[in-house]
């Protein structure tokens, strides 16, 4: 934690308060919390080391196989779900796939939800 001395009254409570409660919340769910909090904090301002990977990753992108994307992709998603990354930006990878679909498989593949919302079957 960063020096506390140099805050007034009111920030430091809440900052010793936020501190205690991240301290006793369990590992996973505050690095979930965390990740969400600091995505919603985010700018549009300059992140050049972030700007240099999405280009990087673009260029890489634009170079590879079809294979290599599939697999690339197959193991990225499969991590997603155990590491602290907020919902939002799930969810804009999500529409960014389903977006790639065309719209015959999209309503073939809602025609396998059934009414619990589980997919039945295996995915093409």
């Amino acid at each position: 934690m960063s020096d506390l001395t140099l805050l007034g009254p009111a920030r430091k409570f809440a900052a010793r308060s936020l501190c205690e409660a991240i301290a006793n919340t369990y590992p996973d769910d505050a690095a979930q919390i965390l990740a969400a909090a600091l995505e919603d904090m985010e700018t549009d301002g300059p992140y050049a080391s972030f700007a240099d990977v999405r280009s990087d990753a673009k260029f890489w992108a634009d170079c590879a196989s079809p294979r290599e994307l599939e697999v690339y992709l197959w193991a990225i998603l499969r991590v997603l779900g155990h590491r602290a990354f907020a919902v939002t930006a799930r969810k804009r990878l999500l529409v960014t796939l389903w977006s790639s679909l065309p719209c015959d498989d999209r309503a073939a593949f809602l025609a396998r939800v059934d009414a619990n919302n589980q997919f039945v079957g295996r995915a093409a």
